[in-house]
């Protein structure tokens, strides 16, 4: 892993400021009455937003003003798409973000463990030897379990064995997060898909505050900033 280790986390992620995530959030309420949490929250401006439209600097600063909640952005760089998401329910150590659109985000610690609506969705994951690594900022060797939908609405799973390995420290300023944290990277190999590796911004509580993480063939890498906590 010497080479990719090497490799810099600020460098896999885009600048704010491109496209919104499109349309559509699987199994939400059918109720024409029903309001998603989301859309009490996010300011008016935000809501009529055309699909595809640009996340102005404007933008975050009218989200971070309307709400004490946490806030995360996220990027799918294989489809040029980006999304702000506001917290809405929490479970636990599970949170799920979502945005007006009805897609939605679930992580555990920051470490994203569910996607709904995004179309080839991360159904779910094994991670708790994973997380367990990161969070303490350690290296060893896990088992790491992802299940995911096909385009073929079939569920997949794979099992890989991850590496894991602190890298090193770094200032965070993004949003309204300030703080010290260390880059983890995870390398990960199956015999039934393809090899990965993904990188974690870890604060000293064992807070995830940025990541670029694998979620399947169909999504590709996802990555996450967190700009409110």
């Amino acid at each position: 892993m010497g080479t990719i280790l090497a490799m810099n986390l600020r460098t896999t992620f885009p600048r704010i400021g491109l496209l919104a995530l499109a349309s559509g959030l699987i199994g939400c309420s059918n109720d024409p009455y029903f309001e998603f949490p989301v859309q009490s929250i996010v300011p008016t401006s935000l809501r009529k937003q055309e699909p595809n439209s640009e996340i102005t600097p404007q933008a975050i600063v009218e989200i971070l003003s309307a709400t004490d909640l946490p806030v995360a952005f996220f990027s799918v760089p294989d489809r040029g798409s980006q999304a702000l998401m506001i917290r809405i329910e929490q479970n636990g150590p599970y949170e799920t973000f979502a945005n007006p659109e009805r897609q939605s985000v679930t992580m555990r610690h920051g470490m994203i463990t569910g996607t709904r609506g995004l179309s080839g969705d991360l159904m779910s994951t094994e991670e708790e030897a994973l997380l367990a690594l990161v969070r303490e900022r350690r290296a060893g060797q896990v088992t790491y379990i992802q299940r995911y939908l096909t385009p073929e609405s079939v569920t997949k799973v794979v099992t890989y064995r991850c590496g894991v390995e602190p890298d090193a420290t770094v200032d965070i300023a993004i949003g309204l997060v300030q703080d010290t944290a260390t880059e983890m990277v995870a390398a990960c190999e199956s015999a039934d898909g393809p090899p990965f590796v993904d990188y974690y911004k870890v604060s000293g509580s064992g807070e995830i505050l940025a990541s670029r993480q694998w979620l399947g063939e169909n999504l590709g890498y996802v990555a996450m900033q967190m700009l409110q906590r």
